[in-house]
């Protein structure tokens, strides 16, 4: 049976997705379930994908198919491109599926991951809307992995050291610019290690302004954060609390490029263990949660501070935690 491509699709979003082999994801927009799907078709594990739309809608990726070549305009023809391949995920729409039965799923795979009494069981069961059922499966997306490890289980993995250690060590470079160190410095250091690491957009932006605007260069200073739970993770550093100001005259003093230690000594630097990143995460979790609520009581730049600092730890552990779930941006 003739399927449907995934672009045509009349999605109602947000939708759920079911892999064969892994947790249920939520996805907003198209954007993001095309995205996926397209890193689960390089792992070869698209296939059999259930997609459940708003609408209890239901389809399964059947497929990667040849995409329909666009029309030739004139002055395309004979280039070497012209006659590139592109790839579509096919779906076969299968038999509906209403909320209910939707959010059952979600609850049964839930109750193997959290302990009875967590908030992220307790948002699953009293979702209401499809919405509001995306909004808690995506805490199953973010903590699965660390509840798995905080649970027992070794075979959960998470990033090598040395990735760490090079996105520590881009986060550091990002802080000395904050703090008026020499550009050109900076960018030619960076060019001569080849770190492990790929810069996201917005780093090579920030590396490659001649001039910081204060507000990039205030953006540049908040990467403290980030990189305290970083050198935290490698054993590099103490966590400090989380909303005091950090020392950072120490970090500078040792990790390069001002730093005393090496980049081959960082480099080599051991993460802790697994259990210990997980619990980590989830401290930093309760942390963000309890600021969260202080802040909308007393909405002052105190409590707002201990805001962001809670939430770039924790989304700094989290991504060393899911390498397979959580991209660093």
């Amino acid at each position: 049976m003739a399927g449907i491509f995934m672009t045509r699709a009349d999605f109602a979003f947000p939708v759920l997705g079911f892999p064969r082999d892994g947790d249920v994801m939520p996805f907003e927009d198209k954007a993001l379930l095309l995205g996926k799907t397209g890193w689960l078709a390089g792992q070869d594990r698209h296939l059999g994908l259930e997609i459940v739309d708003s609408a209890g809608r239901r389809w399964v990726v059947s497929g990667l198919v040849p995409a329909e070549p666009p029309r030739k305009r004139w002055w395309r023809f004979g280039r070497a491109d012209a006659d590139r391949e592109e790839l579509e995920v096919e779906l076969q729409e299968i038999e509906p599926q209403d909320f209910l039965a939707a959010r059952a799923r979600v609850e049964a795979e839930a109750v193997r991951i959290f302990d009875e009494g967590d908030e992220a069981l307790a948002g699953i069961r009293s979702a209401s809307t499809m919405a509001q059922l995306s909004e808690a499966c995506f805490e199953i997306t973010l903590r699965g992995q660390g509840c798995r490890i905080l649970s027992g289980n070794r075979g959960i993995p998470i990033r090598s050291a040395s990735e760490v250690a090079g996105r520590a060590l881009l986060l550091s470079a990002a802080v000395q610019l904050s703090l008026g160190v020499d550009r050109l410095k900076i960018v030619e250091w960076l060019a001569e290690q080849a770190l492990p690491v790929v810069m996201t957009s917005d780093e090579v932006d920030l590396f490659a302004k001649f001039r910081l605007t204060d507000q990039r260069r205030a953006a540049a200073g908040w990467e403290v954060e980030r990189l305290i739970a970083l050198l935290w993770a490698l054993g590099a550093a103490d966590m400090s609390p989380a909303g005091e100001d950090p020392d950072i005259s120490t970090i500078i003093e040792t990790v390069p490029p001002a730093g005393s230690m090496s980049v081959e000594r960082f480099l080599a630097a051991e993460l802790r263990s697994a259990r210990e990143l997980a619990g980590m995460a989830e401290r930093y979790r309760d942390l963000s949660r309890h600021a969260d609520a202080e802040y909308a009581r007393d909405p002052s730049d105190e409590n707002a501070y201990k805001v962001e600092s809670a939430q770039r730890r924790y989304a700094a552990l989290q991504w060393v935690i899911n390498p397979d779930r959580i991209s660093w941006s």
